[in-house]
């Protein structure tokens, strides 16, 4: 779950929960969705990094949890959230943030990447290094574009 301050969370703590979402998942023969999304500009003031976080907060359900990795990474945990409906949240976040009037004709726009279990990948840590390549993915197209992978794919 996401605070008012955004704090930073240790990125094994966050891993941690994925796997507890996958096992969760499974047990119970459901989606789980990693969504992962960086600025494509630097954020270096408060003054950016206050509404791209309220936006962020805003943006997801209150059972998704949303935490900040590092500086500029952010990570989503999209519960009970298939393939489909992970794609459209993404996109929704990702014009969201296009929209946004960050002050003095400074637009920023943001790169997402995501992977759902069972939809993608069969095991936890394939979930995060596919989600990663995504996110990889969709920063080598140029920034502002969300990339999901549309079928099964392996490690």
């Amino acid at each position: 779950m996401i605070d008012e301050g955004m704090e930073i969370l240790d990125g094994n703590f966050f891993d941690y929960l994925v796997r507890l979402e996958v096992n969760r998942a499974t047990r119970y023969q459901n989606f789980v969705t990693l969504l992962l999304m960086e600025p494509d500009q630097e954020l270096a003031s408060d003054n950016a990094m206050d509404p791209f976080s309220k936006i962020l907060r805003k943006g997801f359900r209150g059972t998704d949890i949303v935490g900040r990795v590092n500086h500029m990474q952010f990570r989503v945990i999209l519960v009970n959230s298939d393939l489909r409906d992970s794609c459209l949240v993404g996109e929704r976040i990702r014009g969201q943030i296009e929209k946004y009037s960050f002050g003095k004709g400074r637009e920023i726009t943001v790169s997402l990447g995501g992977a759902c279990f069972p939809s993608n990948v069969t095991s936890c840590q394939d979930l995060i290094s596919l989600a990663e390549r995504m996110l990889k993915l969709a920063k080598e197209k140029g920034g502002n574009v969300v990339c999901f992978p549309s079928k099964k794919e392996g490690p």
